[in-house]
C-alpha cells in the first residue's frame, strides 16, 4: 500500500502556524463580534459552527505540529485534544471580561466537539509518510517554473 508523502516543513514554521491560528481564534472570539453574517445559511446554532470550525482547525495545525514528536499516537492525541480543548476554555472564561461578549458553556462544548474532529487525522496519519522540506527549497521549486526552466 502506498502511502501519502506529506511535506514536513521546519518545527519553528508548524508552531508559528499554531500561534497564527490560536491568534486569529483569540482575536474573533475576545476582540471582536462576528455580527449575524452566517445566521441565514447555518440558522440558530450559526455561531457553533464557527466555534466548531476554529477548533477543529486549531486541532489540525496543532496536530501537524506535534507530528515528529515521539509519543505514540494516542499520547499525541490526546495532548492536541487537551491543549485545544483548555484553550477554548480559556477563552471563554476572557469572553466572560468582556461586556459585549458573553460566557457560554455550549461554547465550550462547540470547542470540544470542533477539536474532536482532528481524531480523524490520526486515524488517517498511519498511512502518511512525512517528508521533512527545507523552506529554501519550497522557495526554489516554486520560482523553477518561474524561470522557464524545464525538468
Amino acid at each position: 500500500m502506498r502511502r501519502l508523502r506529506v511535506p514536513l516543513v521546519p518545527r519553528w514554521l508548524r508552531w508559528s502556524a499554531v500561534l497564527f491560528v490560536a491568534a486569529t481564534v483569540f482575536y474573533f472570539s475576545v476582540l471582536v463580534s462576528p455580527g449575524p453574517a452566517g445566521r441565514e445559511l447555518f440558522g440558530p446554532l450559526w455561531d457553533k459552527y464557527l466555534h466548531a470550525v476554529a477548533y477543529a482547525g486549531l486541532a489540525l495545525v496543532t496536530a501537524y505540529a506535534t507530528a515528529n514528536w515521539r509519543a505514540t499516537p494516542y499520547r499525541r492525541a490526546a495532548a492536541v485534544l487537551v491543549a485545544t480543548v483548555a484553550f477554548g476554555v480559556l477563552i471563554e472564561f476572557a469572553q466572560a471580561a468582556v461586556p459585549y461578549r458573553q460566557f457560554s458553556p455550549a461554547d465550550m462544548v462547540a470547542n470540544a466537539a470542533g477539536a474532536l474532529l482532528v481524531v480523524g487525522w490520526f486515524a488517517i496519519e498511519a498511512r502518511v509518510r512525512y517528508r521533512r522540506v527545507d523552506p529554501a527549497d519550497l522557495v526554489a521549486e516554486s520560482l523553477v517554473p518561474a524561470l522557464g526552466r524545464e525538468e
